[in-house]
């Protein structure tokens, strides 16, 4: 998926928010805006939203010299998840179909961004255990591919959020290969917070290889290549990942909460809309072209 012109301005206000986040005062912040802005002004629009975002979040680091400006921000919101998490298991284990109430609560759980749609107050327990409708919901096509899959890979997000995909995790009868970030970025999850997470106690965890908020293939390690390219199904969680592989071929279902106007016409939803969507180019395997 290509950017639009909508994501010039949402790239440029990420800058204004990582230079807050960073400290920086008016003069450095004035700076780092007239960098992004000749930065943005050059860069090629005919790639997906993350990999520019990669180049930008690169040029912040060297500017700032910080490489992880929202290691903070990543483990309070892992901090918070946690603590939310007992009541959450308590309702997955009350529900007709726990397995769609895990499935909805991972969704909600999408909101913790600091990149696109930051929502800085995500922590009420109300939106999790009530998300409400899923305005595309491939739900049962999805129960039925998991059935069938042997071999699953699921793609993680930001870093928080990893903790409710934690609960849709543990209603699955496999143990899956949960793939996260290869370094830093905004407030995507690596090895690190998947760790933090407990992630290890559901899944093998693994980077990507990739640095991009979004699984970017080109940037991947072979050897994640070759896990994809194993896989049953693949099941790629939020805004980046979809940004990045909705136009493959392969056996992939989306599961994000459309934050902006780009994707939500993407998709044909309205912005802020849950989102369970098999790819329009599903195939029972994934080979790159």
């Amino acid at each position: 998926m290509k950017a639009a012109p909508e994501c010039f301005i949402c790239l440029l206000n990420q800058a204004l928010r990582t230079a807050r986040v960073t400290g920086l005062d008016q003069e450095q912040t004035k700076a780092l805006l007239r960098q992004s802005c000749s930065y943005l002004a050059t860069t090629d629009f005919e790639r997906t939203p993350p990999e520019i975002s990669e180049e930008l979040y690169k040029l912040f680091s060297r500017q700032t010299g910080n490489q992880d400006p929202y290691y903070f921000l990543k483990r309070e919101s892992i901090k918070k998840a946690l603590e939310l998490y007992p009541d959450l298991k308590k309702k997955v284990s009350e529900a007709a179909d726990p397995l769609r109430t895990s499935l909805k609560i991972s969704l909600a759980g999408n909101i913790i961004d600091f990149g696109a749609g930051a929502v800085a107050d995500w922590a009420r327990i109300e939106s999790f255990l009530d998300p409400g409708n899923l305005e595309i919901d491939h739900y049962e096509w999805l129960k039925e591919d998991l059935k069938k899959a042997r071999k699953i890979i699921f793609l993680g997000d930001n870093a928080g959020e990893t903790v409710f995909d934690r609960l849709f995790l543990e209603q699955l009868e496999q143990k899956v290969i949960y793939a996260v970030r290869e370094k830093p970025i905004i407030n995507d999850a690596t090895l690190e917070e998947a760790k933090l997470s407990r992630l290890e106690e559901v899944a093998k965890l693994v980077s990507s290889g990739c640095q991009a908020p979004g699984t970017v293939l080109q940037s991947c390690h072979p050897e994640f290549l070759s896990l994809l390219s194993e896989a049953d199904l693949i099941i790629a969680k939020g805004q980046g990942n979809f940004e990045c592989l909705e136009q493959e071929r392969g056996p992939f279902y989306f599961l994000l909460k459309a934050k902006c106007e780009v994707v939500a016409r993407y998709l044909g939803v309205k912005p802020g809309s849950l989102v369970i969507t098999r790819s329009r180019n599903f195939i029972p395997k994934y080979h790159r072209s």
